[in-house]
């Protein structure tokens, strides 16, 4: 049986909730719609609250009949589950539908591998592809290197060996691919952080206007580097994207564009992006973009808080920017946090974010110190250098040079040392 959603493909989804669950409705229509950007048709859905989760088959097998008899019904080709299912669970709720199962992992994980698309990215969805499948060879007849190792059913004990070594095997030769591939990512980041520019990330659930914001941010200010890709869909773009921009008030960042959270993000797929996600914690600032238009923005908001959590982003400055309030009925989210800064708008339809800047500016001024400057006229290199990298706001030409009143990073105050004449607190 094919264990991959194809285009088209009929679709019947299911969840089992017990008391302690949150979120069901949201997650359970979160899972539609990724199903519907992997290219599938959702048919019907089917729920079933239980008191303890059958650790065989999750939900009762009356409840698995009744999704059996409504696939051959609706011509359902595929069941897929709003959670992770164990290896043997897939195998025994096979048996009683007699139709491939894939769970909420898998779904997503078949996604980010059609969304990579730099090596670093590929590897890294292929290696969370691996780790899941190793976790799942019982009940499958054998690894495939198509898809991460989700097979079909089946396999003896010796068998299953063979494959538990094939894929460590190809597990240890992506990491090491992996590596390799990072250390170009790694050199540009380090040399962002030889520049010693203050970075700010940019973060949020996926499709919350992350890029939209990184692009319009590029549009309104002097900046290096082409505008990154958009799209209204889930995962868009998995690889992060950093830009060198120049702030309408003149003060210079990095800002990366991060890979948007999802909940129940699959913990092999956090695994594998560690590195990439490790940027995060070392930025100066944060900007958590929020989907203000969506229903479940509870949901959005604790994930992607628990996610920053997970990678140890505690002590980073956090600006909170609730994203499309023009589409929002009520004015406020209720939930958010008083410690951090709130800021509503829409990145599309407002004609300024000037609050915004303004915010970012009030974050990171401990970063930055404006200074009196003087050079001489065989130091007019330096003062293009400065023109061009930082905000002058006076310009003056004198008997012996030039004078200028500019905001410089803290950092770069040895390099100018013998030119700065006065330091303004």
């Amino acid at each position: 049986m094919e264990k991959h959603i194809t285009e088209r493909q009929k679709v019947i989804t299911a969840a089992a909730w017990d008391d302690k669950s949150k979120y069901n409705e949201e997650s359970l229509s979160e899972l539609n719609d990724l199903v519907d950007v992997a290219g599938g048709v959702v048919v019907g859905t089917a729920t079933q609250t239980v008191r303890s989760f059958h650790p065989a088959t999750l939900m009762g097998k009356g409840k698995l009949e009744e999704i059996r008899l409504a696939a051959e019904t609706l011509g359902a080709e595929l069941v897929i589950f709003d959670g992770e299912l164990t290896g043997i669970q897939m195998r025994e709720i096979e048996k009683v539908l007699d139709l491939p199962v894939l769970d909420r992992t898998a779904l997503i994980l078949d996604i980010f591998a059609s969304r990579a698309r730099t090596d670093v990215g590929k590897l890294q969805v292929y290696l969370a592809q691996l780790e899941y499948g190793k976790t799942h060879l019982i009940g499958k007849k054998n690894y495939s290197r198509l898809g991460g190792g989700i097979g079909t059913r089946g396999p003896g004990e010796q068998k299953l060996e063979i494959d538990r070594r094939r894929i460590n095997d190809d597990i240890m030769r992506t990491k090491r691919k992996l590596k390799r591939a990072q250390k170009v990512r790694d050199t540009g980041r380090k040399q962002r952080e030889r520049s010693d520019i203050p970075s700010i990330a940019i973060v949020g659930y996926t499709n919350a206007g992350k890029s939209s914001l990184m692009n319009r941010m590029l549009r309104e200010s002097s900046a290096q580097g082409k505008e990154v890709y958009v799209e209204d869909m889930p995962f868009a773009s998995l690889d992060p994207d950093t830009r060198r921009i120049t702030l309408p008030g003149g003060l210079a960042v990095c800002v990366t564009d991060t890979v948007g959270f999802i909940s129940n993000l699959p913990t092999t797929l956090i695994e594998s992006f560690h590195t990439t996600l490790e940027e995060l914690k070392d930025s100066d600032l944060i900007i958590h973009m929020i989907d203000g238009s969506e229903e479940d923005e509870g949901l959005r908001y604790e994930t992607t808080q628990k996610l920053l959590s997970d990678l140890g982003v505690r002590d980073t400055p956090i600006i909170l920017f609730v994203n499309k309030a023009d589409k929002m009925e009520h004015k406020k989210l209720p939930f958010l946090p008083s410690e951090h800064r709130v800021l509503y708008g829409s990145v599309r339809e407002d004609p300024s974010i000037e609050s915004l800047y303004a915010a970012i500016e009030e974050a990171l001024k401990s970063k930055y110190v404006k200074v009196m400057m003087a050079f001489s006229y065989g130091e007019m290199h330096l003062v293009e250098e400065i023109k061009n990298r930082f905000p002058v706001e006076a310009f003056e030409y004198t008997h012996g040079g030039v004078e200028l009143l500019a905001t410089l990073p803290k950092v770069y105050l040895n390099r100018y040392e013998e030119q700065i004449r006065r330091r303004y607190v």
